[in-house]
């Protein structure tokens, strides 16, 4: 089964979020910064605080991604900007895969 780390690594996340998304996650995460409540390898629960605290649900279902987030203005892809911090942050902090530099 994929973790949420592999179905949010970049390509894949551009891909599926779109490039605007990804860069307005990106600028979200360095500003307000993410929390990794839960972090595990099919579940993933974050914190975005961007002045209100917004909950954020990664998880590998099936070897699929499902995203959920409480601020309740998904794109028609399901991502927002604080799902794709959150996701941006899945990324930087799971462990280095094999054959990874």
């Amino acid at each position: 089964m994929a973790s949420v780390a592999d179905l949010v690594e970049p390509e894949v996340l551009r891909e599926r979020a779109g490039e605007y998304l990804q860069r307005a996650g990106e600028v979200l995460r360095q500003s307000a910064g993410v929390r990794l409540v839960e972090f595990g390898p099919t579940g993933v629960v974050a914190v975005v605080d961007d002045g209100t605290a917004r909950t954020v649900r990664l998880q590998s279902v099936s070897g699929d991604l499902t995203i959920a987030c409480d601020c309740g203005t998904p794109s028609w892809t399901g991502w927002c900007p604080h799902s794709v911090a959150a996701a941006i942050e899945t990324w930087e902090q799971a462990p280095a895969r094999r054959g990874s530099p």
